[in-house]
């Protein structure tokens, strides 16, 4: 059961796959480390997970999101944050 939860909080389905956000999770956040669904986390816990990724991207001299990306994983992540 464990590991049914596990894999389903890792999957690679998400919800409103072709969402600007959903894109930028994908291709941005994916392209680093596995991509978490966005159920598994609340609106503020993600917030404050982005701003750790912010830190570590300055860390290792990698540009990060753009503007419009940002914005637009913060609006798909809100709308699909666990409660």
């Amino acid at each position: 059961m464990l590991l049914a939860l596990v894999a389903a909080a890792c999957s690679p389905t998400l919800p409103e796959e072709q969402d600007a956000g959903a894109v930028v999770l994908r291709t941005r956040c994916g392209g680093c480390h596995r991509v978490y669904a966005p159920g598994t986390m609340t609106l503020e816990t993600w917030k404050f997970q982005l701003g750790r990724m912010r830190m570590e991207f300055a860390h290792r001299g990698i540009p990060w999101l753009a503007p419009d990306e940002e914005a637009a994983l913060l609006a798909y992540l809100g709308r699909h944050a666990g409660g």
